[in-house]
């Protein structure tokens, strides 16, 4: 595996949403954490809540009980039970097309997907990191807090990466 992904799958970093500069083409990702027993998943072309329902039951194959709601989200994404993989990533590109044109929606999707990667943290199930990609908000729509940056090449071969706070 080349440095892009190697230290958060080898835990360099806990599970979270983070910004990610990287601009690794989205099959290489997907083909990088296959061959180390992981999935990844990539969500764009999201405008709108329901697009990102929608996007979302699509690509991480949703449960028909999935009711295209903010706790069905919520609830989707913390169980990942029907998903094979010893972790997830959900690469979102271009996130801050929802945040232009609907920032309530924005706000309550960041607050979904870490309260889903919080969740699965506490029952201690394979990790899910959200990667936000391209232009967008810097800052926590919830408490005003930079978000994350897992830097898109993290440390030379040999060297063990640091841990992010």
């Amino acid at each position: 595996m080349t440095a892009r992904l190697s230290a958060l799958i080898d835990g360099g970093y806990p599970p979270g949403v983070y910004r990610w500069p990287s601009r690794a083409h989205p099959g290489a990702l997907g083909r990088e954490l296959a061959g180390s027993g992981w999935s990844g998943y990539e969500l764009s072309g999201v405008t709108d809540v329901g697009r990102l329902f929608a996007e979302c039951a699509d690509i991480m194959a949703f449960p028909g009980w999935f009711g295209h709601t903010w706790e069905g989200l919520a609830d989707c994404l913390a169980d990942l039970s029907w998903l094979s993989g010893t972790g997830h990533v959900l690469l979102w590109e271009r996130y801050g097309t929802l945040a232009d044109t609907d920032l309530k929606a924005w706000r309550r999707a960041y607050e979904t997907l870490e309260r889903a990667v919080a969740a699965r943290v506490r029952y201690a199930v394979p990790p899910l990191y959200v990667l936000l990609r391209g232009s967008g908000p810097d800052l926590s729509p919830l408490d005003g807090t930079p978000i994350r940056v897992l830097p898109a090449v993290t440390a030379s071969a040999g060297s063990r990466p640091r841990r992010a706070r």
